[in-house]
């Protein structure tokens, strides 16, 4: 029988991925099965499981798609570094997550968020697969840097809230996957869900200025 090379593994893998992709932007993620995947990649089930054990190790994969690279690196060090004050800062730091999350949206869907979401809600399921997943994803780094920001502000008393940072934090979070949540990414015009996020983005900036800047 001939060996099977790596290249074609990895070919293979990346199909079921983006059939899963499709599924996973298609229905319910808590719903999401091995068998929704094996249906959808018209591949028998021993086909699928060659490659991928388990629903887990299929949404880990997804979520590797996301790991980060060199430019969303460089633009969120630009803008950390940036000699603005810290107001502008905060506001070209928020109009870049609602830029990324334009992209993302429109390049792969909402899968990422909701895998995100699904493994906050569930840690022991996330602790099986963290070792299969990349150091860190684009959005956690862009979340990191932004966090940083916020804190060295607030402890240097240039931001002054009357939150914990922990909970300017989880607001501005919750905030954002309300705005993916509510965003039907097939039904939108690119154009509509711009200007949408946009928004959306510009309404949270004039909140946090207000809850920050005393």
């Amino acid at each position: 029988m001939p060996k099977v090379s790596q290249e074609y593994i990895e070919k293979k893998k990346a199909e079921i991925l983006d059939i899963a992709r499709k599924v996973c932007n298609e229905k319910s993620i808590h719903d999401v099965s091995m068998r929704d995947i094996v249906i959808a990649t018209g591949m028998s089930q021993g086909g699928v499981y060659k490659y991928f054990a388990n629903i887990d190790e299929i949404f880990s994969g997804l979520l590797n798609e996301e790991t980060l690279n060199s430019q969303v690196k460089a633009k969120v060090d630009e803008i950390y570094a940036s000699d603005v004050p810290p107001v502008q800062k905060l506001e070209k730091f928020l109009f870049y997550i609602g830029e990324y999350m334009e992209h993302s949206l429109l390049n792969k869907g909402t899968i990422f968020y909701k895998l995100m979401d699904l493994y906050s809600r569930y840690p022991d399921r996330y602790e099986k697969v963290k070792d299969q997943l990349h150091e860190v994803s684009n959005l956690e780094y862009l979340q990191k840097q932004f966090q940083r920001f916020l804190t060295k502000n607030i402890s240097e008393n240039v931001f002054n809230p009357s939150l914990s940072i922990e909970n300017v934090v989880t607001l501005i979070t919750t905030y954002l996957s309300g705005v993916i949540s509510e965003i039907n990414v097939g039904n939108k015009a690119v154009q509509e869900m711009s200007a949408e996020i946009k928004v959306k983005v510009h309404v949270l900036f004039l909140t946090l200025r207000d809850l920050l800047v005393k």
